[in-house]
């Protein structure tokens, strides 16, 4: 399971937000030296690939986890044909929509080992945030961009006192672990400014 599994969207919009997620296991080979090595490999490889956003460099030395996020299947494609090629023995997760990475894993001849899917929200939720503020707020996985700061943006936006690419930028620091879609975040924020017009 991930912590990048519960992000909410449409297709069209989920199409262009795919994570990668490099894990040693604690424990096992965390601490090998060798295989830290290949662990900080797979991070120039996702580096390479121009991610969205990854986790800062500084932090692979001392995290069993590296990821990064991208808005292009092709560039997912890409980075697993090297990462193939590369034989690093790295757990490697990809979150996105299933169909598309079940497509490019076919193509390059990988099997998905697992699928895990995400069974939606229970419980009362019409105390939940508006929808397309969700999109936002469910890309950060530890839940670190919450619905009050989005508000806050949007409001701010609205008023000219901030760009909407300033608003997602500034929405993106508060998720250290690289995952936060800034892209997707500017273009989300867009279609709620278009629904006040």
């Amino acid at each position: 399971m991930t912590h990048s599994l519960h992000r909410k969207g449409t297709i069209e919009n989920l199409n262009s937000d795919y994570v990668i997620i490099a894990m040693l296991a604690a424990g096992y080979n965390d601490k090998i030296p060798s295989i830290k090595k290949n662990h900080f490999r797979v991070g120039e490889i996702l580096e390479k690939h121009g991610p969205v956003n990854i986790l800062r460099k500084a932090g692979w030395g001392i995290s069993s986890v590296i990821q990064a996020c991208f808005d292009d299947i092709e560039k997912v494609k890409n980075i697993l044909i090297e990462l193939k090629k590369e034989e690093l023995g790295i757990s490697i997760v990809v979150s996105g929509l299933v169909s598309e990475i079940k497509k490019i894993t076919t193509e390059i001849g990988l099997t998905m080992h697992t699928v895990h899917l995400s069974l939606g929200e229970f419980g009362k939720k019409s105390e939940l945030p508006l929808e397309k503020v969700l999109e936002i707020t469910t890309m950060c996985g530890h839940h670190c961009v919450s619905s009050q700061s989005v508000e806050y943006y949007i409001e701010n936006i609205k008023k000219g006192k901030i760009t909407i690419e300033k608003a997602a930028e500034n929405l993106t620091k508060p998720c250290v672990c690289g995952i936060f879609n800034t892209k997707r975040a500017m273009n989300i924020l867009k279609s709620i400014l278009e629904d006040y017009k």
